[in-house]
């Protein structure tokens, strides 16, 4: 996984983007209201959010496995005069960092990757440790009703390798699977953010 995204960070500087995406806006102005200050971003890739996020203030810390997405990151981070707390690491082998340490935990789109179920409900598990009581977890994925959804071939159940790509679909009732033994779900909305489709799911720790 993490030579595919090499890759890719190594030919496109903005893969997605430059502007920061609607949903980490949207998330923003929730993480406000809750008083969030300290936050952890899942698979920060190339960093629109998570130089978002950090540009308001938040005391951002971020993690990716791509050693080329930190490192252009990084770069990111003098020319802007900004602080954040980088790391190069494979979340799926836990997320390194002490328990209830952090206000909010975030992701944009980051599960969509190549995870087993074991390694989801691994990495959910890890989430709410790391969290505070009543901590936020606000993450998006692509659904079901993507236009991409059953296309490609078929690499495991509701994952399907797509120009190269092996992508990660969910319903509305997996994630509620995934979530139940540790997060209480406030809301997933559906949203279509050019040129996927997504769930956007809003929980707390319990």
């Amino acid at each position: 996984m993490n030579e595919i995204w090499d890759k890719v960070y190594s030919n496109d500087s903005t893969f997605f983007g430059e502007e920061p995406s609607n949903f980490s806006q949207m998330c923003y102005k929730d993480f406000k209201k809750h008083h969030v200050n300290k936050l952890l971003e899942l698979g920060c890739g190339q960093g629109r959010d998570t130089l978002f996020f950090a540009s308001l203030d938040l005391d951002v810390y971020a993690i990716d496995s791509s050693k080329v997405a930190i490192e252009s990151l990084k770069q990111k981070i003098g020319e802007q005069n900004i602080t954040i707390k980088l790391r190069q690491f494979d979340a799926s082998q836990g997320i390194p960092f002490d328990k209830k340490y952090f206000d909010a935990v975030y992701s944009h789109m980051f599960y969509n990757m190549r995870f087993t179920d074991v390694e989801l409900s691994f990495l959910f598990k890890e989430s709410s440790r790391v969290l505070k009581n009543d901590g936020l977890l606000y993450f998006s994925v692509r659904s079901d009703n993507d236009v991409l959804y059953n296309k490609g071939k078929k690499i495991d159940n509701n994952i399907y390798e797509i120009n190269g790509f092996q992508i990660r679909f969910f319903t509305k009732e997996q994630i509620e699977s995934f979530l139940v033994n540790h997060f209480e779900i406030k809301d997933i909305e559906e949203c279509y953010e050019v040129p996927v489709s997504l769930y956007l799911v809003f929980c707390y720790k319990k």
